[in-house]
């Protein structure tokens, strides 16, 4: 009896330890600073499988749909190395954001994994707007080109302040009766991108169609701001 058990406690010391594969990542943390609005940032992370077995990505998965992740396919052995690229579309998603990867690895140790990437996009309107004072507009007119007697009339203008303070719109003139203007009531911080909206209930008498605004802010560098819907009326 003592035989057998010495027998099978030598057989338990001497069986090899299970093979297990493990990544060991480079990053699972890149931070892109700031993007251009319409770029699509791309980043790769790599990893070398460490452990004494291979593993096989068997699911990469981003948080949202504006984050594309691609991969390695098929068995990695040990010693290879291994990749997960990441894309972010960065086009209509102006400020700060921060966005996750799962990923799952069979015949790792740990299996799951979640990379994450960060960033700013600075929108588009800073290269390309219209500038009135220490502000950026997308455009301040805006041609609703022909619109029939009774429908209504609605556009909304993308505001930044590209300057180093805040700025307040402060009250907004219009021109003709009926004419709605919305704008944040709060200061507008440096960098920040804010929406107006100039909109009428109806397109009025048949003819030429012109809502003006006149946007009063306390921006020192030019504190009346104008905005113009454009159109004809039918």
């Amino acid at each position: 009896m003592l035989h057998l058990t010495l027998f099978t406690l030598l057989v338990v010391i001497s069986a090899p330890a299970f093979a297990q594969g493990r990544l060991a990542w480079e990053t699972t943390d890149h931070a892109f600073g700031s993007v251009a609005e319409g770029e699509d940032p791309t980043f790769t992370f790599a990893f070398v499988n460490e452990g004494d077995a291979s593993v096989r990505l068997t699911e990469v998965r981003a948080s949202c749909g504006c984050t594309t992740p691609s991969f390695t396919m098929g068995d990695i052995a040990p010693g290879m190395r291994g990749e997960v690229t990441v894309v972010y579309s960065s086009t209509g998603r102006p400020g700060p954001f921060t966005k996750e990867v799962f990923v799952r690895a069979a015949g790792a140790e740990p299996s799951d994994q979640t990379l994450f990437i960060r960033g700013e996009v600075i929108p588009a309107i800073v290269e390309q707007g219209v500038t009135q004072g220490n502000v950026r507009f997308d455009s301040d007119d805006y041609d609703a080109m022909t619109v029939a007697r009774e429908a209504p009339v609605s556009h909304t203008f993308r505001m930044q302040n590209a300057g180093e303070r805040p700025i307040r719109i402060r009250e907004a003139r219009t021109f003709r009766d009926g004419v709605e203007v919305t704008y944040p009531s709060r200061p507008v911080f440096p960098g920040e991108v804010v929406e107006i909206t100039v909109a009428a209930p109806a397109a009025g008498a048949a003819g030429v169609l012109d809502l003006a605004v006149t946007l009063d802010t306390d921006d020192e560098l030019q504190p009346a701001k104008s905005l113009r819907v454009r159109g004809r009326v039918e």
